[in-house]
């Protein structure tokens, strides 16, 4: 194809414009970087080995807050002072939460951060399998 029948006759240099590509550039750049941080964190696939029991050795602390924020261990109604003298005695270093759904989120914390005080390293929240 000859492109010098489009030129004017005194200016022969063809001028092109990048505009559209520096754009395309620009939205796949975006593009990529929008992506990269949905990527999974770990990308690494483990398939852990079965046991036939469920149960480990170490049993953790299990506390449970009823929907009226009451506190129970071992079935017995506990104050936050006691919960705080039972994690001492017992010297484990997991906790198992059971709280109803309706608890405020202010009274798990609470567990929490006196669990965390008197040495608990692992807390956990029980939770059901949902759909």
């Amino acid at each position: 194809m000859n492109f010098k029948k489009f030129l004017p006759e005194n200016n022969q240099s063809m001028i092109v414009d990048l505009t559209a590509l520096v754009d395309i550039a620009f939205i796949i750049i975006l593009f990529l970087g929008i992506v990269a941080t949905l990527a999974p964190i770990s990308s690494i696939n483990v398939e852990l080995p079965k046991a036939s029991t469920e149960e480990t050795a170490i049993k953790p602390i299990k506390i449970t807050i009823d929907k009226d924020g009451n506190f129970y261990i071992k079935g017995k109604k506990v104050s936050s002072e006691e919960i705080a003298e039972f994690i001492k005695k017992t010297n484990k270093k997991s906790l198992v939460i059971v709280a109803d759904r309706r608890v405020q989120y202010g009274i798990v914390v609470n567990v929490m951060d006196i669990a965390k005080q008197n040495g608990i390293e692992e807390i956990n929240i029980a939770t059901r399998k949902g759909q």
